[in-house]
């Protein structure tokens, strides 16, 4: 189960607006592209890079990281990068990816 980028761009074309983690506050996605995921929360926008998604997803595939959502924050910050760790969780559980 690799991220399917074709069925992200489908999900999220519109935008959205998803469902907070335990302490984070409301994201919508306002766009995506062949690269980048792009969030807004109330007082910042900033972007997800497709390579740093998928490279998370294939760390969950192979147990490298776990699938709690909360857990997984500090991981994705350790492993994959500083990149949005909470919103990069958020949308991967929006996703299906976490629990």
């Amino acid at each position: 189960m690799s991220l399917d980028w074709a069925a992200v761009v489908k999900r999220y074309e519109n935008g959205a607006r998803l469902e907070p983690l335990l302490g984070v506050s409301t994201l919508s996605v306002t766009g995506v592209d062949e690269e980048k995921i792009y969030v807004k929360h109330r007082l910042w926008e900033a972007s997800l890079s497709r390579r740093n998604l998928e490279r998370a997803v294939e760390l969950l595939e192979n147990g490298k990281m776990t699938r709690v959502a909360a857990d997984f924050i500090d991981q994705y910050r350790t492993f994959i990068e500083d990149e949005r760790p909470s919103t990069a969780a958020t949308i991967l559980k929006d996703l299906g990816y976490l629990d």
